[in-house]
């Protein structure tokens, strides 16, 4: 087994482990916390005759599955003969006689209603006692209090030798300020232990029922085995407040609840800010940026520019009529200085690239106004293949919110799904709403510079009314 309780309650919880197993009353399945029992080792060594058990004692679980690297139990010989102790509320493994084929890396994972916790173990099964001492734990650094209770436990494996005179022991030492190494302050108690399945594995707790100033600094657990020594370290820490090295924090402070609490709000409060900083204010600066940009080219690309008639062409059907010609055409014209190319389409969708092929060479741009509760699923994966075909990339603006991508995927497949992530879509919200001019003068190109004079075809001009021009934002 990984150790033995001691002090207090030494000799009864030893008698009640005197098996091996882990104590089954101690368990509290309702809680919300897990809390190891034993200290629970890395490594387990064994022989293919002297080894029964591993063990992983928790109270405050559930439920608690095991896996041999990675397989979940139960086993087949091929994996492990390792079998579970039900009288230890399945807490152990043990075996009858083990094999070099148990070897290997065993996980336990318990569960609550709250939490989930694993454990692994490398188990080695040797084939004959080891020469060299091999540490299997050693408890981690402490942060405690003056006054305050310690403990700490190393386990080795030693080596067994035939010879009358070998000895093999396990001691603690405290290492001092000057580097020398020496007997452990007499305020502290080593007490000994022993595996009753593997007896070459041997332990030692140091406990100090009350630490005082000359107790902190670093302890080192000595293993000597055939003449070969073995040294790992230990450090106590001081700190000011109980629990220190419980909850992890440096220097052994208490939780500071509220201030985390305090910072958390204010982070989260800070990150919202930026988020709505960028959203609001991303796009009108990139818009600036492009202006500026524009404001150095030279004539020749204004020439170039103006090799098309139109910057933009803007198609609808008969349905989204009123708002296009009310809203969006008037103040591409008039407020942003665009040459407008308008054209209202057929109410199939499968005609439109005829009908836009010839007018959007004569354009820089396209924009396409969408109404998608008035089309199928289907009928709107055909209006956008036949948009994305042509030379011009769409800019669809959407005057209704689209459905849930996962309903449109059922019932259009992944080709909907993808024909929407691929097109660039700007939602229409209210034609007073900035951001959405900003969205779409970003997606589009430029006017030229110089350009003043509202500018769209006889066509457009007569099928818009006087009255609409009043909706300029």
């Amino acid at each position: 087994m990984w150790w033995v309780v001691v002090v207090a309650a030494v000799a009864s919880a030893t008698r009640a482990h005197s098996a091996g197993y882990c104590s089954v009353n101690t368990f509290t399945t309702n809680a919300t916390w897990m809390q190891f029992t034993k200290e629970p080792v890395p490594f387990e060594y064994g022989f293919e005759d002297k080894f029964k058990s591993i063990h992983c004692c928790v109270r405050g679980y559930r439920s608690i599955e095991w896996f041999k690297d990675g397989v979940a139990y139960p086993w087949s010989a091929g994996v492990s003969n390792l079998i579970l102790y039900p009288e230890a509320a399945n807490q152990t493994l043990y075996t009858r006689r083990a094999s070099r084929a148990d070897s290997g890396n065993y996980t336990c994972r318990l569960s609550n209603e709250t939490h989930i916790q694993t454990h692994t173990v490398r188990l080695d099964i040797l084939e004959k006692s080891t020469d060299t001492p091999r540490t299997m734990f050693i408890t981690k650094d402490q942060w405690v209090e003056e006054g305050g209770h310690l403990r700490l436990y190393c386990e080795a494996l030693i080596g067994r030798s035939n010879l009358a005179d070998a000895r093999s022991d396990l001691r603690w030492r405290k290492v001092w300020s000057n580097g020398t190494e020496g007997d452990v302050p007499p305020t502290q108690t080593e007490i000994k232990t022993s595996r009753d399945d593997v007896q070459d594995i041997i332990g030692s707790y140091l406990i100090n029922e009350r630490v005082a100033a000359q107790d902190y600094g670093m302890y080192v657990c000595l293993i000597h085995s055939n003449d070969v020594e073995s040294r790992s370290y230990v450090t106590i820490h001081y700190t000011h407040a109980p629990g220190g090295a419980e909850n992890g924090w440096c220097g052994g402070s208490q939780v500071p609840w509220r201030v985390l609490a305090a910072g958390g709000a204010g982070g989260a409060l800070l990150l919202l800010t930026m988020v709505a900083l960028h959203r609001r204010c991303t796009p009108r600066l990139l818009l600036a940026v492009r202006h500026a940009r524009a404001r150095a080219q030279t004539t020749a690309h204004t020439a170039r520019v103006l090799e098309k008639e139109f910057d933009v062409l803007v198609c609808w059907t008969a349905v989204d009529a009123e708002l296009v010609r009310g809203a969006l055409l008037p103040t591409l014209v008039l407020k942003y200085h665009y040459r407008v190319h308008a054209l209202q389409l057929s109410t199939q969708p499968d005609l439109w690239y005829s009908e836009l092929v010839g007018e959007a060479a004569r354009c820089r741009s396209l924009v396409a106004v969408l109404s998608p509760a008035q089309y199928s699923p289907q009928q709107l994966l055909t209006a956008l293949s036949q948009l994305r075909a042509l030379p011009l990339p769409p800019v669809v603006v959407l005057l209704q919110d689209l459905p849930k991508l996962k309903r449109e995927a059922k019932e259009g497949g992944s080709r909907l799904v993808a024909a929407l992530r691929g097109s660039r879509l700007v939602a229409w919200r209210h034609v007073h709403e900035r951001a959405f001019w900003t969205a779409l003068r970003l997606a589009l190109p430029l006017p030229p510079r110089g350009q003043t004079k509202p500018n769209l075809t006889e066509t457009d001009a007569k099928k818009t009314n006087t009255g609409s021009l009043t909706a300029l934002v």
